[in-house]
């Protein structure tokens, strides 16, 4: 009975053991069956690569001039309104000036009685002259004679000149544009009340063919950015667009407040399409690192301050290399190696979550990980 009862157990412990051993089987089978894990390789290329300073500005007219007027008065008309382009020299409004007609009647008839007042001295000096050699006219009337000739002469002169600034004031009630431009604002309306003391600018004109930019430099940039270096502007209200320029000038010293150096940086206009007090970023450039390793930022794999690629050795079966590498400018979407990889390796760039260095993988080429897009299509993009 105990002997029939041990084969029984036995048997029991035999069978089931055969059947461990027959699931194990499978699985090892179904682990060798399953495919190395897909993904997308991209070689590192090589392009220069731009070391730039970047910092957020916004646009301002070339030249800007509020245009008031110099006679106190009341404005009769304003002829140009807020987007109209003007001309030098054109007529842009017109003031009625409070008491310079009557300033300029009193001059006048001021005038008149002094031409009078010097022709009857000029006869009295004529008489005197005259008479002086029989003496009848002493020789202190004559000199009496000739100073009143002279002061009457300088009234008159005086007199003349004030008629004059009187006629180059009224003139002035014909506004004219100081400049080519566009009228960027209009201030006053007909009826106000403008000219010294309380008057202000009645319209404001800008030149908007050449735009400035005021690029704010921190001290260490400051020390590369130079006259003459390129830089490039983008703006917020023209997404996907930038904008090519030159450094023309430098501040001479630096802000003591915040450090920084200001460099103006002028844009072409022609068409248009800028407008002042736009806002964005500008970027220039300090230098250039001819020939640089690039690589997409989607292949880097950060590890605390280390980063890391994958690297693919080619063959048959295709397996990756953990390796370090270190980076330079990094632009968001791509960044440059400076070391840990050679121009030309295989690199992935996607699926690289999960695999371990010396894993096998299955390898594609033509995908973009973030579009879907021809790799080649998408490096042309970021050139």
């Amino acid at each position: 009975m105990r002997t029939s009862t041990r084969l029984l157990v036995f048997g029991c412990v035999f069978g089931s053991a055969l059947g461990c051993s027959s699931a194990g089987g499978g699985a090892s089978a179904a682990a060798k069956a399953r495919p190395a894990p897909l993904v997308v390789v991209s070689k590192v290329g090589s392009h220069d690569v731009a070391v730039e300073s970047r910092a957020p500005i916004d646009l301002r007219p070339l030249e800007q001039v509020d245009v008031g007027s110099k006679v106190l008065g009341y404005i009769d008309a304003v002829l140009v309104d807020r987007g109209d382009r003007v001309k030098k020299g054109q007529l842009l409004a017109l003031v009625r000036p409070s008491d310079l007609p009557d300033q300029l009647a009193s001059a006048r008839g001021t005038l008149a009685q002094t031409q009078s007042s010097l022709a009857l001295a000029q006869a009295n000096r004529d008489r005197a002259k005259q008479l002086a050699p029989s003496g009848v006219v002493s020789q202190q009337e004559l000199q009496q004679a000739e100073a009143a000739v002279t002061s009457a002469e300088a009234s008159a002169t005086a007199l003349q000149a004030q008629i004059g600034a009187l006629g180059v004031r009224l003139g002035e009630t014909r506004i004219a544009s100081p400049a080519d431009g566009v009228v960027s604002a209009r201030r006053l309306d007909p009826g106000a009340l403008v000219g010294p003391p309380g008057g202000g600018a009645i319209i404001t004109i800008a030149r908007v063919e050449r735009l400035r930019v005021f690029f704010v430099a921190n001290e260490r940039d400051a020390m590369q950015i130079r006259v003459g270096k390129d830089a490039h502007v983008e703006l917020d209200g023209l997404p996907g667009k930038s904008f090519l320029g030159r450094v023309v000038r430098m501040a001479p010293t630096f802000d003591p407040s915040t450090r920084t150096l200001e460099a103006e940086i002028q844009l072409e206009n022609p068409a248009g399409e800028l407008r002042p007090g736009m806002y964005g970023y500008g970027s220039i450039v300090l230098e250039t690192h001819p020939g640089a390793a690039v690589l997409p930022a989607s292949a880097i794999q950060i590890t605390g301050e280390d980063r890391y690629v994958f690297v693919v050795a080619p063959g048959p079966e295709p397996k990756v290399t953990r390796r370090k590498v270190t980076t330079g400018v990094d632009t968001g979407t791509w960044l440059e190696i400076t070391g840990g990889v050679r121009v030309g390796e295989d690199v992935v760039t996607a699926g690289a979550d999960g695999l371990s260095d010396g894993a096998k993988v299955r390898v594609t080429r033509d995908v973009d990980p973030y579009s879907g897009q021809k790799l080649a299509a998408a490096t042309e993009q970021q050139k």
